[in-house]
Parts: structure tokens; sequence; C-alpha cells
């Protein structure tokens, strides 16, 4: 503690002596409004609190300056159009985009479908794969600035729950539609959160269960004491599971309270109090219960059995676990009288491998696993308990299992990597042989013959070995000049798993390299990794990330002034703290809907919540944790910093914006070097998820553009 102590006094010195004025960027001011706080005896000075109050029209006024710069400079940068037309080369031929694909027990299919020419998705549907589709709805039929970000077809086929947003925001506005003759039933749904958690349908096909806000007030209250609510198709409503429902289960006010019905013909509904923490707590009741005016909860399994995917067979309920099982098993207990400490052992442990997910079908049980988070596998295990691998028809970075259901034998599965777009293929047991069951024609596009993929384990500061991916063109010649972007993440035990991706891949056509460094924080080598990561443990993530950027420097394949690093939400701890622990490594910091202020997190829009994943500063050593790992607070006087670029959605209700601005402001005010700091604020953008497009085309090409002008390539240099 005497050491925190030090640290934090020498920094209040550094900050109430101001930084040292050297940049040759002039930026946009705003004064300063200190605060001090004393926090378990430890002195905290935040120099720009007032930024944490966007609705101050000096702060608004600052942003707008801000995207002004911003823009200036992005819009100096020359070639842009060339980038632009290596992204669009790299769509499809046939000129249309189609994902989120459901399908039913008796064949139909639902899915999002974008043409050439739009924007935004539109829901379609198919009475079978040989049929003609039909589009289901337009969402601009809805209200014109509102987009689909979710739909799940009920079990039956028969009726289409739609989740409509509007841009930037998180809440969503919900409506049902018939399937035979697309009518929308005579409600709406207002303040549902399917962003964060699935809608499920009644097990009968009444009405759906739902995350839901009691009331929207557009502050951070809104994302506190959550309801899991029923809504029948008849437009009745009621509360199922909340903390103010079901005052005798423990529910804190930032937890998510779901019931969920994941088959139709399962026995029991499951209420589950969820947030971003790995595991949670169960109960559940007779599905008959659901519609009585009160459920008599019985508790099932808690957080500590760390139990991460769950099916129910009959009263027995199988299911993985890393409780003492980093790579987790697959296990069988009962639901009337479980035994978790005990369970009988489906599927054991497997070294090498992490299972990720399994799917109980007639014939047995298939599971997938992965290596690293980048090579999946797939299994299969018969009512004798004998195993067989089956053999995937194409190599599978990220491998999704698909099933009708526990009483048939039907499985497909979708394979997807760093340079392969997405493939479906339908096994068929007799002939022990997948087909290809892609819905539409297998698109065209532009051919990856000439790039490499490369997985690479990297020894990290404390000998840990990181996986990291690289992808670069055959032809690369390792001579410390080439230009990359390095991606990291690391948190919520989240697997960073190959998919394709056209920002990736004009990166590459530009002759860079694209690193995906898989720190600890994330789950890319079992429970053990995620926890490497967490809370006390989180410096590992960036400590990782570093590593990495050294091993590519010393094997030549960049050098320091050519190496960009790249990271977003959670991934702006990993980003922005490498950056600042060692800025002599990296020639430009690109930051989006970062997490910069950890100490302030927990005092933002859903930041209760997130004190699972990173701790509070209500717990003096979680404190302590939370001070190392704040990227604005870890910013000095006297060093040189890489050029930066800070990316900021001011509806952003999952990571509050002031991060961004206040980190932005500090870095500017502080940085002694001759590199900009930008901040590139969007004024309609929340944390992301559902963009159009345009838009995610655009702010793509910012972060490669720039990352560009920052690693020296000589084709993306502003005119002096």
């Amino acid at each position: 503690m005497k050491n925190i102590m030090r640290i934090v006094y020498f920094s209040l010195l550094l900050i109430l002596m101001g930084c040292e004025k050297r940049n040759i960027y002039e930026y946009p001011a705003i004064k300063q409004q200190a605060v001090v706080d004393t926090i378990h005896g430890n002195i905290v000075l935040d120099p720009y609190r007032n930024l944490e109050n966007l609705k101050d029209s000096l702060v608004l006024n600052w942003l707008i300056e801000q995207k002004k710069l911003s823009d200036s400079f992005i819009d100096k940068i020359p070639n842009k159009e060339r980038l632009i037309k290596h992204y669009k080369e790299l769509q499809e031929v046939n000129k249309y985009d189609v994902k989120q694909i459901h399908f039913t027990k008796s064949g139909q299919y639902f899915y999002l479908k974008r043409e050439e020419n739009e924007d935004f998705y539109k829901l379609y549907f198919k009475a079978s794969v040989e049929e003609n589709e039909q589009l289901l709805y337009n969402p601009k039929t809805y209200k014109t600035d509102y987009e689909i970000n979710y739909f799940k077809p009920s079990w039956d086929g028969s009726k289409v729950v739609l989740s409509l947003r509007k841009k930037g925001d998180e809440f969503s506005e919900l409506i049902i539609i018939n399937v035979d003759d697309k009518k929308q039933l005579p409600f709406t749904i207002k303040n549902a959160l399917p962003s964060f958690i699935n809608i499920f349908w009644l097990p009968d096909n009444s009405g759906i269960s739902y995350l839901s806000a009691p009331q929207i007030d557009n502050t951070k209250e809104d994302f506190l004491n959550l309801e899991a609510r029923i809504h029948k198709l008849d437009g009745t409503s009621k509360v199922i599971f909340s903390k103010s429902n079901n005052p005798q289960i423990n529910i804190r006010p930032e937890d998510l309270p779901i019931l969920m019905i994941n088959d139709p013909k399962d026995k029991y509904s499951i209420g589950a109090i969820a947030g971003v923490s790995s595991y949670y707590n169960t109960f559940y009741v007779p599905v008959e219960q659901i519609n009585d005016t009160e459920q008599n909860w019985i508790p099932l399994f808690n957080k500590e059995d760390q139990i991460k995917q769950y099916q129910q067979l009959n009263d027995d309920l199988i299911y993985t676990t890393s409780k003492n099982t980093s790579n987790f098993k697959i296990c069988k207990t009962s639901i009337l009288h479980p035994n978790f400490e005990n369970p009988q052992v489906l599927v054991s442990e497997k070294k090498e491998e992490v299972i990720k997910s399994f799917k109980i079908i007639s014939k047995g049980l298939v599971y997938t696993t992965t290596k690293n988070g980048v090579e999946s596998k797939l299994y299969f295990v018969n009512h004798k308990g004998q195993e067989q691998t089956i053999p995937l028809p194409i190599p599978a970075g990220k491998l999704i299992l698909y099933t009708k259901g526990k009483d048939q034998d039907f499985l497909e599965v979708k394979i997807e990597g760093w340079i392969d777009k997405e493939r479906r293929f339908r096994y068929d047991f007799v002939e022990q042989k997948f087909y290809p069951s892609d819905i539409f024609p297998l698109n065209e596009s532009k051919s990856h013959k000439d790039i490499k993929v490369e997985e690479l384990t990297i020894p990290s500061h404390d000998y840990e070995e990181v996986p990291l991916s690289l992808i670069y063109k055959k032809n690369l010649i390792k001579d410390g000049k080439n230009p990359v972007l390095m991606i990291g993440y690391g948190a919520y035990g989240y697997v960073f798993s190959p998919v394709y991706s056209q920002k990736f891949m004009t990166w590459v056509e530009e002759g860079g390299i694209i690193a995906i460094a898989h720190v600890r924080g994330g789950g890319e080598k079992g429970d053990a990794w995620h926890k490497g990561g967490f809370k006390k443990t989180k410096s590992n993530s960036w400590k990782d990330l570093i590593a990495c950027a050294e091993y590519l420097i010393n094997e030549k394949y960049t050098s320091a002034k050519n190496l960009a690093i790249n990271g977003g939400s959670a991934g702006g701890i990993t980003v922005g703290r490498a950056m600042t622990e060692r800025p002599d490594l990296f020639a430009a910091a690109i930051l989006q809907v970062g997490k910069l202020n950890s100490l302030r997190g927990e005092f933002g829009t859903n930041g209760k919540n997130n004190t699972k994943e990173f701790g509070s500063v209500a717990d003096s050593l979680e404190f302590k944790a939370l001070y190392e790992m704040d990227v604005y607070q870890s910013i000095e006087k006297g060093k040189k910093y890489p050029g930066t670029l800070i990316k900021m959605g001011v509806k952003d209700s999952r990571v509050a914006p002031w991060h961004s601005a206040k980190f932005a402001a500090r870095l500017q005010e502080c940085n002694v070097s001759d590199n900009p700091t930008l901040l590139h604020v969007d004024f309609d953008k929340g944390h992301g998820h559902v963009d159009s497009k345009t838009k995610r085309m655009n702010s793509n090409i910012e972060v490669l553009i720039f990352a560009l002008w920052q690693t020296g390539h000589p084709d993306y240099q502003p005119m002096r």
C-alpha cells in the first residue's frame, strides 16, 4: 500500500505542476475542474471530472470542436478512395449479405439480408430450402431511423418477434408479426434489451420472455433493477423474475434477471441471475407454473459451480463446467436432486483443447473444442459413452453447431476462418459424411490464395505462452519494415475466434500484417486464461500484448515505428495500458469506445454490472488493481506517446463516452511528442453493435487510414 501511495502522490505532484506543452498541435481548450478523491487513504486527482457531464454546453462545444479537428486531419490523408475500393472489392460478387440464419424443426428458414444498394438488413423467410424467399419485414416501414438488431421465430414458425432499435440506442422496441399474412400484432413492447439477453418463446408459442427496464430516463439508472417479463400474444404482460418481484432471492440492482426456455419440450423453466460474469446463480420451476400468479423458484446451481452451458434431458441437467477443470468437462446430474460436487462425467477435460459447446441429439451428444481459440474440432459421444472424432469437411477456425432438438439426429455446422467466409454443412450420420447446406449459392469473392495465416505462441513476461494469430501476404519479407495492425481485447472470457473481416483483409491488401494477440482475460485457453487477466491479474492482459509486440519486432516482422495497436470497449484497457506503459514500442494506438477510466467505471452507465469483471473501488485490493488498469490515470508527464486516435460514441450506454473524452483531454495536455492525439466524436453512435453498412465501412476506413499514416506508409502521408 505504501507503493501505491507514493505513485498516487507523485502523480498528483506532476499533475499540479502541469504538463509540459511541447506538442506541435493546437487542440480545442477545455477548462479543468479537478476533483480530489480520497480512496482507502489514497489521494487520487481527477483533473477532467467535469467532462463526465456531457449535457454541459461547454463540454458539448468542446466535443464538436474535437470532431472538427479530427475530421480535418483524417480528410487530409490521401488515397482514402483506394482503401474504400479495396474494402468494397472484398464484398461478395452476388451483391448481397445474409446473416443470423434461424431454422425451425419443420424446415422453415428466417434470416436477415441486405442488398448491395442497401445500408440496413431486412427480414426474409423461406418455407424450405427449395422455396422462393419472401420479404417478411422492412424496418423502414416501422420508423425510418430504426433497424433490426435481433429477431427470433416462434417454435412452430408461425410468428416472429423483431427487435427494432434507433441508431446508437441500446434499448429496443419489440413487435411480433404473423408469418402467413405478414401483419403486426396490435401492440409494441417498449424498453427491451435483447442486445444484452436473448428473447425466449414460451413452450406453447403463446408469448415471449425478455429483459426489460421499468423505465428509461437516459441515465445510469436505466440499467439497474431490470426485469424478466413475459408478454403474451393477447397483449397482456407481467414481471416474472426480478429484484422487486422475488425479494426472497438475492438479486442485486445491477444483476440481469432472465427467464430462459431453451426447448419447447423442457420440463423446467430456468430463472438466472446473470451479468457480465461468466457464471451465475440459477433457479427453476416446472414449466406449467409460468402462468401462475406466483412461482416457487427452487435453487439449482450457483456461480461457484462454474457452469457455462447446459441443456435439460427429462429430469437431468447436462452441462459444461470449469470447476477444478480449466478446460471444461461435460457432466450430468439430476435437476430434482442435483449433485454438482460429484456428478456423472460424460466427457473429461482435454489437456490441449477447451470444450467450447455441445448439443444433445437423439443419437447422443456432439461437442466442439478449440485449441488456443483458433483451431476447432468436432466430437460425437453415443449413448454407450463411446467417443469418436467427426472429421470436418474443411479446416475450422470458428465452429458453430445447429440442431433441431433432442429428439432428432439433425446436425449442421457453420465454419469460418480468418480468410474464409462462413460455410454451412449438414452431417449424414448413416454415411458419416458432411454435405454443403448453404441456403444460397456460394458467393464468389476476391481470392485469398496469396495470403498466409500463421498461428504462434509467444512467451510473455512470466513465460506463459500467448497465442498470436498473424495474417499477411505470402511474399512478405521480414525486413522490419512491414506495417502491423495488432488487435487486443482480453476480457469477460471472450474468445477472439477466427472470423472473416473486410477491415483485416483491406490492411493486408496494402501490404500490412494483421496480428491478433489472444491475451489473458479472454477464454482462448480456458477458464484459467480468463482469470489470468481478471481484476487483480488484469495487468497480464497488456503485458501479454507488449510481449507479442516485442516478438514481432525482434523477429523482424516489423519495427516500433511501423506497429499500430487497436482495441475497443474493454480492449481499451489492454491497448491503452500497453501504450502508456511502453509508448516506445508503438507508432500508433487506436482506441474505439474504450474503457479508459477504470476508477470511475462503476459510476457510469452500466458500470455496476462491470464490477464483476474489473472490480470495485469499494474493495481496497480491487481499488489498487483498478488504479493500475486505469489508462487515463497512467498518463505521465515527460513521455512521448504514439499517434492516437480515440473514437467515441456519445450515445454509448455500455462504456460511458466520457472515458474517451477524459483520456483524450489528458493525453492532449501531456503528450510531449510530435504525434497527434485525435478525438473522433460521433453524436449518433452508441457502442457500435448495429451500424449501417456505410457507417461501419467509414469507421473501419478511418482506423486503417490513420494507422497507415502513423506507421509510415508512403502512400498515406498528408501534404506538409
